[in-house]
């Protein structure tokens, strides 16, 4: 009974303590503290009720109040009053609002009050995200906004920027800008990122009214990161994309989906991440897929089109992930096609390299096997770990891999013109063993394809869920037997053993069970 009391009081004595400590100290261990825990510190003793009160930060979001924001909005309004009745120090301000009903609209008037507020308690971050989900309805962002120069971050969604812009827009602290579903006009956009001097960070998805983004660096020469998504820009017309046009040479992440992009500057020194996908390369020159691009360090490339770019990329790149759809052009031409698709793997043959191909016919492709030797001569075909292929029928893919199998040597094959469960059907079980007994066939004809003497094993597996692992086939030869019974297998693929030597000496992307 004694230790238990002595063990109290050395509790009230450390906490006593640590409430002693002066008032700058408290606010600062508070500042590390989201405002719902930091709330939660009034509890501890009657000196640290108040305390969370008057602390440096503040960071409110409707969410944490549970979808009473009556009670959210009157909470902000008390304590923001608070601050400035009592003149205290409030340096960042975070602020998240979510619009779900009609009424909620009313709920961003609040801005016109609480923003020329901050500016008066001398604010040097605020961060503003509004989220608009009341069905299609686009909430007009009220002009006050644009008059926040304390603002440090920007997350608009679903919102309206067209009306009531002031002339001047003082975002001379804004980093971050984060727009979804917005809709907005090009005069307009151009004045709001020619007044945010410090960007380091651009996002767009799916924003409506633009037709031209300028990356310069005069204006935007902190900018490290750039996103714009635009997912309605694929199947459309190349006049209703945006264009995205980059000069700015110490960008380390770009990502540019379903739009069009050119290049002014063809050196990226700090570029560490590029994903394209979907895109149209504008270039003033003839070729127009031709992408040159010199980055020493970079580690991601993700390319996803209709056509095979020309890259240049130092060999330290770790992770390529290549998706290319095979045109009509393309078999009408598959030469140049194959040449085009072996240049690029041997730019990236020191990364691990996935590469998916589809298409719906390449019955009629043909190409001059003596074109495709004299090309890599010099070079060992490209080792790829994972090969991904979406036709619909396994007849029609013997062309294509007699190509891919001159210039690269895949030892898997990931069979996605089949299903999961496929040995259930019967058909599809025909058309497992046809396209085996093909591969079989290509490697034991009389052509002399300069891949046959290479591949020395061709297996199908199943991945077995239950252990974990995969599972060669037992009864390969027999799949197209009628009342067959086989295992179960979620997935399938082709396990190809090729002579070691005839592989380069690249990194292999393996893919996770």
């Amino acid at each position: 009974m004694r230790g238990m009391k002595k063990a109290k009081r050395e509790d009230e004595g450390n906490n006593s303590r640590i409430s002693d400590l002066p008032k700058d100290i408290l606010h600062r261990i508070l500042y590390f503290l989201s405002q719902e825990d930091a709330v939660r510190t009034s509890v501890l003793s009657k000196s640290w009720r108040y305390v969370w009160c008057t602390r440096p930060n503040l960071d409110f979001s409707d969410n944490n109040f549970k979808g009473n924001k009556n009670y959210f909005l009157s909470f902000v309004d008390k304590t923001l009053q608070l601050y400035r009745d009592q003149k205290l120090c409030l340096e960042e301000f975070d602020l998240s609002i979510s619009l779900t009903y009609h009424w909620d609209l009313t709920y961003v008037s609040f801005l016109d009050k609480w923003i020329p507020l901050l500016a008066t308690m001398g604010v040097k971050e605020f961060r503003l995200s509004i989220v608009s989900n009341y069905g299609y309805r686009i909430t007009n962002l009220p002009s006050v906004v644009f008059e926040a120069e304390s603002l440090n971050l920007l997350r608009l969604e679903n919102c309206n920027l067209g009306q009531n812009i002031p002339e001047n827009i003082p975002f001379l602290r804004l980093q971050v800008l984060r727009l979804q579903s917005v809709s907005i006009e090009q005069e307009i956009f151009d004045k709001i990122i020619s007044s945010c001097t410090l960007l380091t960070s651009m996002w767009f998805h799916d924003c409506k009214g633009l037709k031209t983004i300028k990356l310069e660096t005069k204006l935007h020469k902190h900018l490290k990161h750039f996103t714009f998504t635009n997912h309605g820009g694929y199947g459309t017309y190349s006049k209703d994309k945006c264009c995205v046009e980059i000069d700015i040479p110490t960008l380390e992440t770009i990502k540019i989906i379903g739009n069009k992009i050119r290049f002014h500057c063809h050196k990226f020194g700090n570029l560490k991440s590029l994903t394209l996908n979907s895109v149209e390369i504008c270039s003033n020159s003839i070729e127009q897929s031709h992408l040159c691009i010199d980055a020493p360090n970079i580690e991601y490339f993700n390319y996803s089109g209709s056509f095979i770019p020309s890259i240049s990329f130092a060999p330290t790149c770790r992770e390529s992930y290549l998706k290319l759809f095979i045109r009509d052009d393309d078999v009408n031409d598959a030469q140049s096609w194959f040449l085009r698709l072996n240049k690029l793997i041997q730019a990236l043959r020191r990364s691990e390299i996935s590469l998916s191909i589809l298409n719906l016919s390449v019955e009629n492709m043909h190409f001059q096997r003596d074109v495709l030797v004299q090309d890599i001569i010099n070079n060992k075909p490209v080792a790829l770990e994972h090969l991904r292929v979406s036709f619909f029928h396994a007849r029609l893919l013997m062309p294509l891999f007699n190509g891919l199998f001159c210039i690269c040597r895949p030892r898997n094959i990931d069979p996605t013109w089949f299903g999961p469960g496929i040995f259930h059907k019967e058909s599809e079980r025909n058309g497992l063993s046809e396209f085996w007994f093909k591969i079989q066939e290509m490697k034991e004809s009389g052509n002399q394809e300069m891949w046959q003497e290479d591949l020395k094993d061709f297996t199908i597996e199943g991945f077995d869920w239950s252990r974990k692992k995969w599972q060669p086939f037992l009864h390969v030869t027999r799949l197209s037997e009628s009342g067959l019974l086989m295992p179960y297998y979620h997935r399938i693929r082709f396990r190809l053993k090729w002579r070691e030597a005839c592989e380069s000496s690249s990194k292999l992307h393996k893919l996770e069970s």
